[in-house]
């Protein structure tokens, strides 16, 4: 009798690995810095200057209890602080569980935290801002971890803008300190009081400075690389008849996008902002899109990535009402390839050069040259628009204008941010900064281009849209003389 001869077993599909997001770039203070014995801090400022304070339980706590959300905490996060890659919902809102976890909430989830916060609901004050007892994870568990004191003005690394406002209490005003008077050596925490007694001591804290207030206030603001996007009704709609037919992608699979940051891959596979909408000057009802090239030369002959560049993870969302079929006007659609055009080359330094930039020297000029009603040398008023003598600020490093500015100024720094945010892991856009030559140039690659950004197409439109008005009106009163 034959033996039938026994077959392997298969090996069991090995599960994708989670890549989790890997953290925030290495200037942002550590998650064991302790916190200094009293001190009064705004949610923005510890999510500012101490991003890696979403790990700490005790602050949590309080975000949540006073009216904040994690996607909230996620706009602001982004907003501030200059990333490496988007922070998502989902890595924002494992950390935060992780955290409240490892401090003993079992089972703690967002939604029911007010079964958590019962027993301390009579006793709680939304005016306290002070973080004394605060308790970072190194000090949680029986191995301690603490990270050393830091330098103050290194609490401003990364920051891309300091608080303002109601969100800017005194760790704001200590840090704008530092960094004006950089070889002063205060060190954070441990010098806290010591500087905060030479400042005047603590401000005292105002309606406009508590946590609600400042979740209030961050309610309909949106990321940098979100902030100029607009919908298009088509892509709404197709989007919405995809996920109705779909099978729902794992979220976590966003997370992949590090993974691209670290392979160099193209900008549209790795950043949230994947389109980018602009249409011909004057041209009315035509939209185009703006998205990296993956192939072919760019303007100035450095050659591109060969091939089709891989699509960004879609994150599904639960569809709960049926979207309608939109009734959208017909316009003519083409797509526009955003091309990469190096800055001059004698602009383009080294990196370890351009990191060591002229903020000290822009600070002066500030000092010197600024508008009497602007406060931030970052800004794009800053000088009254660009400076026709050294030193010179980069355009990437310059604050967006005001959506109604029609300026050549304010077009060439739109122009500048989309180069920035398209290609900035691949080439050196960096380099481009407000000299007369640079503005010159990007105003020749604005016209060889026809390039015009939304904020001026949406001027255009409110203009033709008054003026359409009073035609109206005119021919109604002619009409009824």
């Amino acid at each position: 009798m034959a033996t039938a001869t026994p077959q392997p077993k298969p090996e069991p599909k090995k599960r994708k690995e989670r890549k989790a997001y890997a953290g925030f770039r290495p200037p942002a203070p550590s998650a064991n810095l302790l916190f200094p014995a009293h001190a009064n801090m705004t949610a923005v400022e510890l999510l500012a200057f101490l991003p890696n304070s979403v790990h700490c339980a005790d602050f949590v706590y309080r975000l949540i209890t006073n009216g904040g959300t994690l996607h909230a905490v996620c706009i602001i996060v982004n907003t501030q602080r200059d990333l490496l890659a988007e922070w998502r919902l989902n890595s924002c809102r494992e950390w935060i569980y992780k955290a409240m976890e490892k401090a003993g909430y079992k089972d703690w989830r967002y939604k029911i935290h007010d079964t958590f916060h019962e027993e301390r609901k009579a006793t709680w004050d939304e005016a306290n801002l002070d973080v004394a007892g605060f308790m970072m994870p190194g000090q949680i568990g029986s191995k301690e971890k603490q990270a050393v004191n830091i330098s103050f003005k290194n609490l401003a690394l990364d920051v891309r803008r300091m608080p303002q406002g109601g969100d800017a209490l005194d760790l704001t005003r200590m840090v704008q300190y530092c960094v004006q008077k950089p070889k002063e050596p205060w060190m954070y925490p441990r010098d806290y009081d010591a500087l905060l007694g030479l400042l005047g001591g603590a401000m005292k804290i105002q309606r406009e400075h508590l946590d609600r207030e400042a979740f209030k206030r961050w309610a309909g603001k949106t990321p940098p690389w979100l902030r100029n996007e607009q919908l298009n009704p088509l892509l709404v709609a197709e989007q919405a008849q995809r996920e109705k037919t779909e099978k729902r992608v794992d979220t976590n699979e966003t997370d992949e996008i590090y993974e691209g940051l670290q392979s160099g891959m193209n900008w549209s596979a790795t950043i949230g902002r994947s389109e980018w909408r602009t249409a011909t000057p004057g041209a009315r009802g035509y939209s185009r899109t703006a998205t990296p090239t993956s192939a072919g030369p760019s303007r100035a002959g450095t050659p591109m990535t060969k091939g089709k560049p891989r699509e960004m993870p879609r994150k599904k969302v639960k569809i709960e009402e049926e979207v309608e079929t939109m009734d959208v006007e017909k316009q003519e659609e083409y797509t526009r390839l955003a091309e990469y055009v190096s800055p001059p080359e004698d602009a383009i330094k080294p990196w370890a050069e351009a990191i060591q930039s002229c903020d000290e020297a822009i600070k002066l000029a500030f000092l010197r040259e600024g508008q009497a009603d602007e406060h931030d040398p970052r800004s794009a008023y800053a000088f009254g628009g660009p400076r026709s003598t050294s030193p010179f600020r980069f355009l990437y490093r310059i604050d967006q204008p005001d959506p109604a500015d029609c300026s050549g100024w304010a077009e060439n720094l739109r122009w500048a941010f989309e180069q920035h945010a398209c290609f900035r892991y691949t080439y050196r856009p960096d380099s481009w900064n407000e000299s007369p030559e640079h503005m010159e140039r990007i105003v020749e690659i604005r016209r060889e281009q026809d390039w015009i950004s939304d904020e001026l197409l949406a001027v255009i439109a409110d203009e033709e849209e008054r003026e359409r008005g009073l035609e109206d009106f005119a021919t109604a009163s002619t009409a009824h003389r």
